[in-house]
């Protein structure tokens, strides 16, 4: 499985709570990647698009989802520079990125030996 997390984060995370509760930390971040992306799925509005960009950017960062954190960061920019329809031409994007991160995380926290690997 490739892995599109930065497992130095992963690491650095690690050192800091303790890996029972980086397992613990991985699945509430993979929950709430679920729960923003049931968001995304229904039909949101752009000032909706906005708020659950900014609240995955920082969430996102801290648990090494990298590219998702920047994803996140480029769809809050544009819908604050007003660039809607940007932001509608890529929502598809932002929303599978956000579904294969949600994933991702989900399998790494039910797995010692993945998480093993990273520290």
């Amino acid at each position: 499985m490739a892995m599109s997390i930065n497992a130095s984060t992963i690491k650095r995370l690690s050192e800091e709570v303790g890996q029972d509760t980086v397992t613990l930390l991985l699945n509430v971040f993979s929950d709430e990647l679920e729960q923003y992306l049931r968001q995304l799925s229904d039909q949101p509005t752009i000032s909706q698009v906005r708020e659950i960009s900014h609240a995955i950017k920082s969430s996102a960062a801290s648990f090494g989802a990298d590219e998702l954190a920047e994803m996140a960061q480029e769809c809050e920019s544009r819908v604050k520079q007003g660039q809607d329809q940007w932001m509608n031409d890529h929502l598809s994007e932002f929303t599978q990125m956000v579904k294969g991160m949600a994933i991702e995380y989900k399998q790494l926290a039910s797995n010692d030996e993945l998480i093993n690997r990273m520290l």
